[in-house]
């Protein structure tokens, strides 16, 4: 089990961190791969929060899709997808940088149109393969239906987003692997900042920091975090993303 590694790039254009996940679930680093182009239709966007905090967006709406241009592609892409007699889908992940950090976007189910490639004699650059697609949208807890998650780290509690990474790029203990969306809301779940915990008695234990839980006395509390919303003095409602 080993961190998925990249190959030195010569240019600076576009994304970085591609990763193809295939059928079967295993991720390989995609080498050479320049730029994703979301589908300008998508305008209206849905954000997540955790804490009281954005950790990603999602677009809502028409089904998420546009266009992908890379220079090489895994082996195993032509060898699972194009080889095929009936196209099959597949996830990917890639990292965008931001002016003050990055953004890592999940995309699941996304179904590839035929490569566009020209083939031009005596040419000194070669042109970059390009691809159209489409995806089809997964169920989000409590959320719309969506294809394309993405993770602000800029947002996103450390510990979080240092358990996604080793899920979606691996580690020493694991292969390099696509969450699900429950999943992905699972790690925000375990790694939040603020935790409500279900005794299953009746009663009910609170974690947190203590600028987030204030003891006002022996046996009165205060709970002051972005994710409570106070009802009234008996009541609170907690939001985990």
């Amino acid at each position: 089990m080993t961190r998925l590694i990249w190959a030195d790039r010569s240019y600076e254009a576009g994304v970085d961190r591609g990763v193809y996940y295939t059928p079967g679930g295993t991720g390989v680093a995609w080498n050479g791969l320049t730029d994703v182009n979301e589908s300008p239709s998508e305008v209206d966007q849905l954000s997540s929060h955790i804490d009281g905090v954005r950790v990603y967006r999602r677009p809502r709406g028409e089904a998420f899709g546009g266009s992908i241009e890379a220079f090489t592609a895994p082996d195993e892409l032509f060898e699972d997808i194009f080889s095929q007699r009936r196209r099959r889908n597949f996830g990917m992940s890639y990292r965008v940088m931001t002016d003050d950090s990055y953004q890592i976007h999940l995309v699941y189910n996304i179904l590839l149109s035929v490569p566009n490639v020209t083939y031009t004699q005596e040419k000194e650059e070669a042109d970059p393969f390009s691809w159209d697609f489409t995806t089809r949208p997964l169920p989000i807890p409590g959320m719309k239906n969506s294809a394309h998650l993405v993770i602000d780290a800029q947002t996103a509690w450390p510990g979080a987003l240092s358990a996604i990474e080793a899920v979606i790029y691996g580690d020493d203990s694991m292969d390099a692997s696509l969450p699900s969306p429950m999943q992905v809301a699972d790690i925000f779940e375990i790694n939040s900042i603020l935790r409500i915990t279900d005794n299953g008695d009746g009663t009910w234990t609170a974690t947190g920091p203590d600028e987030a839980i204030q003891m006002l006395d022996s046996t009165t509390f205060q709970i002051n975090w972005p994710s409570a919303e106070y009802i009234d003095t008996d009541t609170y409602t907690i939001r985990s993303w």
